[in-house]
C-alpha cells in the first residue's frame, strides 16, 4: 500500500461534511492532504486490435452450381481452395443437390466462390444475384468463374453494377492468357493435360466502371479486336452448339441469316468455323480489353469475375491463380 499524506484523524462533520447519522459510532477513513497524495496510477491503455497481417488466409465457401452438367466442379476446385483457406475453414454448397444458397450460409466466408462448370443457361439465377449482392453488401468477396456466364447474365445488372464486367463475345478463340496489374505476370492455357479439358466458349470480358482487366486473352494488354467468337475447339453439345451459332451474344457482329444453316452445318460435323463465317467483335468495340479476368476493388467489397472455369486448368495452375485471386481480394 501506498502512504499518504493526512490532515490527521479529525472525524469531524467540519472536515468530512454533514453527520448523515447523528449519534451512531462511526469509523472514520483517512483524508488525503491536498496536493500531498501519490498520483493514482492510470488505467492501462486498451490493447489495439491487432492489424490482419498481409498472408491472412480466408474462411471459403464454394459453391457448386455445375447443375451436374459436365466434369464436377467441387472435385476439380476442393483441393486448391483447401489449400488457400484457413484451416478448417474452407466449405462447399451444392445448388443442385441443396438447392439455392441463403445468406446466413454465404456470411460464414471471407469469400464465396461461385463455380458453374459448363452451365449456359440460368448459370447465376436472379434470385441468386440478388443474395450475392447481399453479400457483397455486408462486407464479402466474391470470385465467380464459369465460361458462360458472361454469355447468360453479361447484360443483368448484377454483371455490369456489382461486378463491373463488360461481356464482349462468347468465345476467346484462344486458349492462352496472361495476367497483368495487380495480378502480376503469369502465363496459363486451358484445357491442357491434368485439366479437366472442358472449356468450349470461355468468354472475353473488359473492365467496366472503375474495375480492371488483370488478365489478357493470347498476350497481356489484347484487344478485342483480335478475337472471333467460336468454340476453342469441338463442341460435344450439339444443343448448345446451335444456340451459339443461332444467338451470338456480346459486342459481336450478327452472322447473315443466309450463312447460319452452313456454319452450324460446320459446327456439329465437328468442323471448325471457316475466317469468313466467324461473328467478330464489332469495329466499334475492337478497343475494348481482351480480358479473361476482371477484378473490381468496390472498396467495402472485392470481386474477381474469371471468363471462363479454373476446372479448365491443370492442378498446379489452378491453385497458383487461386492463390492469386485470394491474395488480392483479402487485401
Amino acid at each position: 500500500m501506498v502512504p499518504v499524506g493526512t490532515d490527521g484523524f479529525n472525524c469531524t462533520v467540519a472536515e468530512w461534511g454533514r453527520d448523515p447519522a447523528p449519534g451512531v459510532r462511526k469509523g472514520c477513513f483517512i483524508k488525503d492532504r491536498p496536493g500531498s497524495g501519490a498520483a493514482p496510477t492510470p488505467a492501462p491503455a486498451p490493447t489495439p486490435a491487432p492489424a490482419p497481417s498481409a498472408g491472412k488466409k480466408p474462411r471459403v465457401l464454394l459453391v457448386d452450381d455445375d447443375m451436374g452438367q459436365g466434369p464436377d466442379v467441387t472435385a476439380a476446385l476442393r483441393d486448391a481452395i483447401k489449400a488457400n483457406a484457413v484451416s478448417g475453414g474452407a466449405f462447399v454448397w451444392n445448388t443442385q443437390s441443396q438447392g439455392a444458397v441463403p445468406l446466413s450460409e454465404m456470411k460464414r466466408a471471407d469469400i464465396v466462390v461461385w463455380a458453374t462448370g459448363e452451365q449456359y443457361q440460368n448459370t447465376i439465377t436472379a434470385a441468386d444475384q440478388n443474395t450475392l449482392r447481399q453479400y457483397v453488401a455486408g462486407g464479402g468477396n466474391l470470385l465467380i468463374t464459369g465460361q458462360d456466364i458472361g454469355y447468360d447474365i453479361g447484360t443483368s445488372a448484377f454483371y455490369t453494377g456489382t461486378l463491373k464486367a463488360r461481356f464482349v463475345a462468347d468465345s476467346s478463340g484462344n486458349t492462352k492468357f496472361v495476367t497483368g496489374g495487380a495480378f502480376g505476370s503469369t502465363a496459363f492455357t486451358l484445357n491442357a493435360q491434368g485439366s479437366a479439358a472442358n472449356q468450349y466458349y470461355p468468354d472475353v470480358i473488359a473492365d467496366l466502371g472503375g474495375s480492371a482487366t488483370v488478365a489478357s486473352w493470347g498476350t497481356a494488354n489484347a484487344t478485342a479486336g483480335t478475337i472471333t467468337a467460336q468454340s476453342i475447339r469441338v463442341d460435344p453439345n450439339r444443343t448448345r452448339a446451335a444456340q451459339k451459332v443461332q444467338d451470338p451474344r456480346g459486342l459481336v457482329e450478327r452472322l447473315a441469316a443466309n450463312i447460319l444453316g452452313g456454319v452450324l452445318n460446320q459446327i456439329l460435323g465437328g468442323n471448325t468455323q471457316s475466317a469468313q463465317n466467324r461473328p467478330r467483335v464489332s469495329a466499334q468495340s475492337a478497343g475494348e480489353n481482351a480480358g479473361a479476368i476482371v477484378a473490381n476493388d468496390a472498396g467495402s467489397y472485392r470481386t474477381v469475375t474469371m471468363g471462363f472455369g479454373l476446372e479448365g486448368l491443370t492442378p498446379n495452375s489452378r491453385n497458383i491463380l487461386m492463390k492469386t485471386s485470394f491474395d488480392w481480394l483479402m487485401k
